[in-house]
């Protein structure tokens, strides 16, 4: 097999066992904090908040300066950090006691991983750049896959033998991708080590930022797609209550989650080849609108089968938004900086999937669930207009 092909197909594997093995065990957050002590309704809200908060803030805040690492030191070295570290650190979590010792841990897996960014960078530097489209669509399915197996699994294994063993498996699945990074990956990428060490050398080059009215918007863009497929899910169990009537909650809400990602996870596969019929950039502007209208059946969806119909095609053209971002990235960026500039997008993508729930929680407060719908189509159809404006 061709050298880049096994490394793809490497970093492929990896990707959906690191991924799923994420999956397992965050779904399992509010029930862990029970096994720990939280048990009083609105503590456990604010734990639950702070936790995933944290998280995703320290993500936000490392992705840049592991994103510049990689340029400096290489890109395979960086995703086996990101799983070996990860792997390391969750299973410490399963010894935890507390919920400080539980929040200070999830930071510090926010710190660490970022597998997705560094995979991406990975592939954009080692596929040739007539396969990177393609590459870098079935990367972001594989990784949807992941997302989507993860929940299924982790609710299984959580019944079956606890919360605190859930976590063991996470770090066994993500060990398990670093040594498959670590055996079959081969990077071609010659790293630039700066001549001698220094803070500066970790601050990501924001220039290309600068320089660079595209590479900017897709950046920006990158955190909007993300905040759009996190901004309804904390409200959407209890929107499916409201429209089926308490009956069979959670397997409809698990439904809806389980065959929209299966949805995106085909849609982000299929994007390169569309995308080289009607361009990149055309292709993605359509596909925010599109996005944002589909949220406008969903505010008024009069039945769980409908509602799960305007996810899917929502998760469809958010699917595709990803590895059109990814493609426009790297035909835009150059090699040499790539992981600095995937790594300020993994960066907006953890605000945004910070931002987007309580965003979402907010406006479901002031104003009902179907305004949270309402909302996300008036930031999503904002997105097209912003990707079609300044990069056309």
């Amino acid at each position: 097999m061709i050298s880049w092909k096994k490394t793809f197909y490497a970093v492929l594997g990896a990707e959906f066992l690191a991924l799923a093995g994420f999956g397992t065990s965050m779904p399992i957050t509010p029930l862990y904090l029970q096994d720990l002590g939280v048990t009083e309704p609105s503590a456990l809200n604010m734990w639950v908040g702070a936790v995933n908060f944290g998280t995703c803030f320290a993500l936000a805040f490392m992705a840049p300066i592991w994103g510049r690492l990689a340029d400096s030191y290489g890109r395979k070295s960086m995703l086996l950090r990101a799983l070996a570290g990860g792997g390391v650190i969750i299973f410490l979590i399963g010894f935890t006691q507390t919920p400080a010792q539980f929040l200070v841990l999830r930071v510090f897996q926010g710190m660490v991983t970022g597998t997705v960014a560094a995979a991406n960078v990975l592939i954009a530097s080692v596929v040739p750049e007539e396969e990177t489209g393609l590459r870098l669509g079935l990367l972001q399915m594989g990784i949807a896959l992941g997302n989507s197996l993860g929940p299924l699994m982790g609710g299984y294994l959580a019944d079956a033998i606890g919360n605190r063993y859930t976590f063991f498996v996470t770090s066994l699945l993500l060990v398990v991708a670093a040594l498959i990074v670590h055996y079959w990956v081969n990077e071609s990428f010659e790293p630039q080590q700066p001549k001698k060490f220094s803070l500066r050398s970790l601050l990501p080059d924001i220039r290309p930022l600068l320089e660079s009215r595209v590479i900017l918007t897709l950046v920006m863009l990158a955190g909007l797609v993300q905040l759009g497929i996190a901004f309804v899910i904390p409200i959407l169990p209890l929107y499916v209550q409201e429209i089926v009537g308490g009956y069979r909650v959670a397997s409809t809400t698990g439904l809806i989650l389980g065959v929209s990602a299966l949805a995106s996870a085909l849609a982000s596969a299929l994007t390169s080849r569309v995308a080289f019929r009607l361009g990149s950039v055309r292709l993605l502007a359509l596909s925010f609108f599109l996005a944002g209208a589909f949220h406008l059946p969903q505010a008024f969806a009069w039945s769980a089968d409908s509602l799960m119909v305007s996810r899917m095609m929502t998760a469809i053209m958010l699917g595709m938004a990803i590895p059109l971002i990814n493609i426009l990235l790297a035909q835009h960026t150059d090699k040499a900086k790539q992981g600095s500039i995937y790594g300020l997008a993994a960066s907006t993508n953890a605000i945004g999937m910070a931002a987007g729930p309580m965003i979402a929680a907010v406006v479901a407060v002031a104003a009902g669930y179907k305004a949270v719908f309402l909302c996300a189509a008036l930031i999503l159809i904002g997105a097209a207009w912003l990707a079609w404006k300044a990069l056309k």
